[in-house]
C-alpha cells in the first residue's frame, strides 16, 4: 500500500511522545505499507517513509507550565497504571498460539525513512537536521538484522538504527524570513549506528525494566 501527502496529527505526537518542544508542522510525502502476508512469521512488516519534514520550536511559558503540570499529573497516572499492568503481568499466564505471533510481528516492524528533515525555529536562528536515510530493525545477538522474539535465557530484544549522511546547519533568517546565505554546516554527512537493547524480567512482561544503548559513530 502507498499513500501520499500525509499530514502529522501533531497534538497526538505531542502527546503520546512528550516532547520538550512543540511540533508546528509535520508532512509526510509517501509512505508505502509491505506485509508480507504468506510469511508473516518468518518476515517483518516494513514501513518506508520517503521524505518527512518536521518543524519545532520551544513552547511558550504558559504552555511550558501547563505542559509541566499535566505531564506530572499524567506520570503519577502512568506510574500507577505500570505498577498495575506489572503486578498483573507477572500473574498472568503465558500468551497462546496467536497473541504471541501477533507479539511477535508488531515486534519486528521495519522502519526505514529516506530524507530526514527537521528543522528548529527560535526567532531569526534556523538548525536543521538532514538525514538521507535511516533505519529502524531488529536484530540477533550479533547484531545482525533478523527476526526475532524474545526468549530464554537472556529476556533480551536488540534494535538497530543506522543513520546515514547526517548533516546538521544553523542558520539566520532575514528580514523577509527566509535564509539568505548558508553557512558551512556543523556537522556534515556522519554516519552512525545506534544499539538498543530491552531487558525484560519474563516472558510474558509487556515493558522493558531496563534499556541498554550503545552508539557507535563514524
Amino acid at each position: 500500500a502507498v499513500f501520499n501527502n500525509l499530514d502529522l496529527r501533531l497534538d497526538v505526537l505531542e502527546e503520546e511522545l512528550r516532547l520538550p518542544f512543540s511540533l508546528v508542522s509535520g508532512h509526510i510525502h509517501e509512505l508505502q505499507i509491505h506485509v508480507p502476508w504468506t510469511r508473516l512469521h518468518t518476515e517483518p512488516i516494513v514501513l518506508t517513509i520517503n521524505t518527512i519534514e518536521c518543524v519545532l520550536k520551544l513552547p511558550s511559558d504558559r504552555a511550558t507550565s501547563v505542559i509541566s503540570s499535566a505531564s506530572s499529573q499524567d506520570g503519577n497516572r502512568t506510574e500507577e497504571r505500570k505498577r498495575s499492568k506489572r503486578t498483573k503481568e507477572e500473574q498472568s499466564a503465558p500468551p497462546g498460539y496467536i497473541q504471541g505471533l501477533i507479539n511477535k510481528i508488531i515486534s519486528n516492524i521495519q522502519i526505514v525513512c529516506n530524507n530526514l528533515i527537521l528543522k528548529y525555529v527560535e526567532d531569526d536562528l534556523v538548525l536543521s537536521l538532514n538525514v538521507r536515510t535511516a533505519s529502524f530493525t531488529s536484530c540477533n545477538e550479533a547484531w545482525v538484522p533478523a527476526f526475532t522474539e524474545l526468549t530464554l535465557p537472556d529476556l533480551i530484544l536488540r534494535k538497530l538504527i543506522t543513520v546515514s549522511d547526517l548533516t546538521i546547519c544553523l542558520d539566520r533568517r532575514g528580514a523577509m524570513g527566509k535564509i539568505e546565505v548558508y553557512q558551512d554546516p556543523l556537522l556534515y554527512r556522519c554516519s552512525l549506528s545506534v544499539r538498543v537493547g530491552w531487558c525484560y524480567q519474563a516472558l510474558t512482561a509487556k515493558v522493558p525494566f531496563r534499556t541498554v544503548i550503545n552508539v557507535l559513530a563514524d
